[in-house]
């Protein structure tokens, strides 16, 4: 029996690896909040004594977002509904392009297209989000194959 409606690599890529990376992040966010705020924007440090108490509730809320997503991703990914799953990357897919945008709008252009002035977070925001959002079109479009058993198929559509 089918555990899902991906083909392999999409499986792998958004039900394994995404979960893992966005699991990372929210351990690395709740260890030290200062850090992963300041590391937004490499090109406007920030000193610990200038974290307000705004700036730490919002970035710990970003943590329980990280781990909410991990948890959204697992379950979208690991569904033979196959339905849930493409209407999942779909939402992500334009999810990913806002990321992006909050990034460039964040930075600003001249340090955004600047990729030598990037620190592991832009490349993260940037880098790892156009990375992703590619695969997510390419897998709806089913560039990596349907990744089911035609029974399984016939049920979910």
């Amino acid at each position: 029996m089918a555990i899902t409606s991906l083909p392999a690599w999409p499986l792998i890529l958004f039900g394994v690896l995404e979960p893992i990376a966005l699991g990372w992040a929210w351990i690395t966010t709740m260890n030290d909040p200062f850090q992963y705020f300041n590391d937004q924007a490499p090109n406007y440090p920030q000193e610990r004594d200038d974290f307000p108490p705004q700036a730490l509730i919002l970035t710990l809320m970003m943590a329980n977002v990280l781990l909410l997503l991990a948890a959204v991703a697992v379950i979208c990914c690991f569904t033979t509904r196959a339905s849930v799953t493409k209407w999942y990357l779909f939402a992500v897919a334009l999810a990913d392009f806002g990321h992006i945008y909050a990034t460039y709008k964040g930075v600003g252009p001249e340090h955004f297209w600047n990729l030598g002035k990037w620190n592991h977070m832009v490349w993260g925001n940037v880098g790892v989000s156009a990375f992703l959002n590619v695969n997510r079109w390419l897998t709806l479009l089913g560039a990596f194959g349907t990744g089911r058993p035609a029974n399984v198929a016939k049920k979910n559509m």
